[in-house]
Formats: structure tokens, C-alpha cells, sequence
């Protein structure tokens, strides 16, 4: 879980650790005094965030590759922003503390501003899902803040997956709430750079 956390994405909500750590856990109770003890020990911080839950599917809103021609961007900013509908909940949270990304080599750490709330849950649950459906994909997951690679200045991806030689295979994205500037600008990024992409 504190590598996930570091090096996979920047927060979980306490369902998705649940989800996929229930077997090692053991218990409700259980998750609840591992995640108290990773706090006191300055690891962990943790919140109450009131949010609607995360709108994932399946599958990607768009998978491209590289010679493919581009998606609808208009179609996919009509349902980024429109996919929100559900009331919003109490959601525990947890992320790193950058006590516990130094540790692990990363630059993550500290729950995200509001403005990327949405943004940084729904990629958890995009990666909850590769845990539970591809765990060998999800073993060759790496977040933006521990990728070397990652570029200053530039919106990076998401999220990394990995051949066995270290050659990007695909990124991830979570389009969160994004306009139809950030989307045509993401899809821009990854078509220079010849970066297969999943769009969530």
C-alpha cells in the first residue's frame, strides 16, 4: 500500500484499499488500525472529502496508438464534464506523507489540492481496477512523480505502464473534469512523443 501511495498514484479512498488489499487485511477493523498506525508514524495523512463517486467504467473513454487518427474531442469533453451526476458522499482518504515518498524514491507526498480531488480519485480507481482485473499490467504501473522521464513544464501522463525492457507500452490518463483544451492538449503531448494512451 505505502508504494502504491509513492510511486503508483497520489491517494486511495479507503473503498479502494478494501478493494485491494481486502485478502491481506483480513478485516474492516483491521484496514482501519493499519492506516491509524501509518499515521502515527508520520507515513500516512488522512481526510474526509465530500465528492460523488468516481465515474469509471470498463474500459477507457478513448484508447489511441500512434498512426491511429484521433478521437471525437468534442464527444469526449461532453461526457468528461457530464459524468458527475451522482450525489456527493463522505469519502475517506489517504495519501503519502513526503516523509514516506522520500523513502521510496519519489516526489509524491500530501493529500492533492481541491481542484485535483476528482482528478486524483478517479485515477486511483483506474488503478484499483488494473489490481483487480490485470495485476501483471498493474505491477508495470508507475505515477508521473516516480518516473524519471517525466518532463518539467509539460503535462505529464498520469501514469506509466512498462515493458520488460523499460520502454513505455502505454500511459494513463484521468480525464477527471477536463476541458477541451486540456484533452486536445494531452492527446498533442502524447502524439509528438508517439505515446500509446488510455484516456479514463
Amino acid at each position: 500500500m505505502m508504494e502504491t501511495l509513492t510511486c503508483r498514484v497520489r491517494l486511495l479512498s479507503l473503498a479502494h484499499i478494501h478493494r485491494v488489499w481486502a485478502d491481506q487485511f483480513g478485516s474492516s477493523g483491521a484496514v482501519i488500525d493499519a492506516i491509524q498506525r501509518l499515521i502515527g508514524a508520520g507515513l500516512l495523512v488522512g481526510d474526509v472529502w465530500n465528492l460523488p463517486a468516481s465515474p469509471i467504467g470498463e474500459e477507457p473513454l478513448a484508447a489511441w496508438t500512434p498512426q491511429q487518427p484521433a478521437p471525437d474531442f468534442i464527444h469526449l469533453t461532453d461526457v468528461v464534464q457530464n459524468r458527475w451526476g451522482e450525489p456527493p458522499t463522505p469519502t475517506p482518504v489517504v495519501a503519502a506523507t513526503h516523509k514516506a515518498a522520500r523513502l521510496f524514491g519519489s516526489s509524491a507526498g500530501g493529500l492533492p489540492p481541491t481542484n485535483h480531488r476528482n482528478h486524483d480519485l478517479l485515477l486511483a480507481g483506474v488503478y484499483a481496477r488494473y489490481r483487480t482485473t490485470e495485476p501483471e499490467l498493474a505491477n508495470t504501473w508507475l505515477g508521473e512523480d516516480a518516473v524519471a522521464i517525466a518532463e518539467r513544464g509539460v503535462k505529464n501522463p498520469d501514469a506509466f505502464l512498462f515493458d520488460d525492457e523499460g520502454n513505455v507500452t502505454c500511459v494513463i490518463e484521468s480525464a477527471g473534469r477536463y476541458s477541451l483544451e486540456q484533452i486536445e492538449s494531452f492527446h498533442r503531448h502524447c502524439q509528438s512523443a508517439e505515446l500509446p494512451y488510455e484516456l479514463w
